[in-house]
């Protein structure tokens, strides 16, 4: 799938609230070549990209979750680190528009359901491109 060396894993770290979803997920992002965190909570998504941070390139977050929602994780995570990137997927985006997640921040939204092979592949490209610097 990838042309990036296989001794390359970019790190994603995968916040949703569904427990069958995460799995599916790890499952299939590993077997991509990325190493995988999972998180079922915000909270529990900024407690594990502070611990590891430099080895996570990418942030994938569902929009709708009980307590700490995808934006306001997104949030948190920017305090740790104002340069995280991130992108949103969601079935339903609750009272944000998909315009809301992009001015957020956001580099890409999924709808859910999704096809997991594209997602991997737009997911993979979104981890290994550089960093853009303005000018």
């Amino acid at each position: 799938m990838n042309d990036v060396p296989s001794l390359f894993s970019p790190g994603i770290l995968v916040v949703d609230d569904d427990p069958i979803l995460l799995t599916l997920l790890r499952t299939i992002l590993e077997r991509q070549g990325f190493q995988v965190w999972t998180s079922a909570s915000g909270a529990e998504a900024v407690a594990t990209y502070r611990q590891h941070q430099h080895d996570i390139e990418l942030v994938l977050l569902d929009v709708c979750m009980p307590e700490m929602d995808g934006p306001a994780t997104l949030t948190e995570l920017r305090r740790l680190d104002p340069g995280v990137r991130a992108c949103f997927m969601s079935g339903h985006t609750g009272h944000y528009s998909v315009d809301d997640l992009f001015s957020r921040g956001a580099l890409r939204f999924y709808e859910k359901p999704f096809q997991i092979q594209p997602l991997a592949e737009s997911l993979w490209k979104l981890a290994v491109e550089p960093v853009r610097q303005s000018a």
